[in-house]
């Protein structure tokens, strides 16, 4: 699922459901400051920060384990070149 396309300085994600499981998380793009941030909810009205998934720059691919939920992306900061990326990639048995 695409969380964040090509995203502008402090844009807040569309929030999307994610029915749970392990999946592979890819963030990339010109930050240019922004911090993103992988952000989950049990029912799209409190959010919570995900532990390990603030970045600052593109990263490696890293895995997450998650039960069903709401998930978005945001970015905090920036500026006019910020554009980024953010891709949670469900695994499929």
């Amino acid at each position: 699922m695409q969380l964040l396309e090509s995203a502008p300085a402090n844009f807040d994600g569309e929030a999307t459901q994610y029915p749970g499981g392990l999946a592979t998380v890819y963030c990339w793009g010109n930050f240019a400051g922004a911090s993103v941030k992988l952000m989950v909810s049990p029912n799209k009205t409190v959010w919570f920060d995900l532990d390990g998934y603030t970045l600052n720059q593109t990263s490696k691919p890293k895995n997450m384990q998650l039960s069903d939920c709401w998930i978005k992306g945001q970015v905090f900061g920036g500026g006019a070149e910020t554009s980024i990326n953010l891709i949670v990639r469900k695994f499929v048995n």
